[in-house]
């Protein structure tokens, strides 16, 4: 990481966490746990959800359209880490109102409060707003942070592909790769080169952003990765070495891929249930390298990452032959 002018609070900065259930966010709790960081976390009831109790940990009900549970959220903390976020959704207003609409009101919320530093995790998707409404949303919702935050230093990583157990949006991917397969969208798309960082890399960064104090009115931005430049081959190559088998590539064509997230689209819009893969998923995908700007110190090699993604569904397969 590039030099940052900080200071550091004695002992540690008070947090405020948003996102605490979600993919990035669970991995976070577990590291601010393990460092004895006290922390209040945003949680919206869910049917069926158990919020995890641990030392230091208090739990606000509510979510980011909810005004008192946001001061809730709040009260006393230093650093808030707004980790929630939409990665999928039916419409383009729903991305707008929890990507957008939501990280202003919690920009709001925290200014109010006097939090000294706001923590976005973004993603490197805002630099191009325009190839989805995903994309969109989360450019829409780094201006509207800038333009909420006032006095507050503001720090935005825009997290290129997050990868690591447990992320329901990467589990087909990896139920293919443990049977030997990867598919792949053909034609340009099929050399793209993207930046990938190990999701316990990224919880462990952000917790380095948390114990670190900026200037009031300092703004950073950064899109940090573990592996700089990585292609579809790359992880077909570390499959292959993790599962002792031959990974083969399936090549889909572009206009299939297309006509694909249509169908997910269409299928999304009559269930009612929104899917990871979209259109707005394709035209991702087929924009070209995605590549990061900032190497992290510390590296979880591909291999590790790949092993601790794969081993599920590699049991799976064993208790069904």
């Amino acid at each position: 990481m590039p030099e940052r002018q900080v200071t550091v609070s004695a002992p540690h900065p008070r947090l405020a966490l948003t996102g605490a259930t979600g993919f990035v966010g669970r991995s976070l709790l577990a590291r601010l746990n393990g460092a004895g960081r006290p922390v209040r976390a945003l949680a919206r009831a869910k049917p069926g959800r158990t919020l995890a109790h641990q030392p230091g940990l208090d739990w606000v009900p509510g979510g980011l359209d909810d005004p008192d549970a946001l001061a809730a959220l709040m009260d006393g903390a230093e650093v808030l880490l707004h980790c929630a976020g939409a990665t999928n959704a039916l419409t383009r207003d729903t991305f707008h109102r929890v990507n957008a609409d939501g990280t202003a009101a919690v920009t709001r919320a925290a200014r109010k409060a006097g939090v000294r530093h706001v923590i976005l995790l973004s993603s490197l998707a805002a630099t191009r707003p325009e190839v989805s409404d995903y994309a969109a949303s989360k450019a829409v919702g780094e201006a509207r942070l800038l333009a909420e935050s006032g006095e507050m230093a503001v720090t935005i990583l825009r997290a290129p592909a997050v990868v690591g157990p447990g992320d329901a949006a990467t589990a087909p991917l990896f139920t293919m790769l443990a049977r030997g397969w990867m598919p792949v969208i053909g034609g340009k798309t099929r050399s793209a080169r993207f930046s990938v960082i190990d999701v316990e890399d990224l919880a462990a960064l952000l917790l380095v952003f948390a114990t670190d104090m900026p200037k009031p009115g300092q703004r950073q931005t950064y899109a940090p990765y573990g592996h700089a430049a990585l292609g579809w081959g790359d992880l077909a190559e570390s499959a292959e070495r993790v599962t002792g088998r031959r990974v083969r590539q399936v090549v889909l064509p572009h206009a299939a891929a297309v006509l694909l997230g249509r169908g997910a689209d269409l299928v999304a819009r009559l269930s009612g249930r929104s899917q990871v893969f979209s259109s707005g998923k394709v035209r991702e995908m087929c924009a070209g390298d995605w590549i990061g700007d900032t190497p992290i110190a510390a590296t979880t090699p591909i291999d590790e990452t790949m092993g601790r993604c794969l081993a599920p569904f590699l049991r799976l397969g064993k208790a069904q032959e």
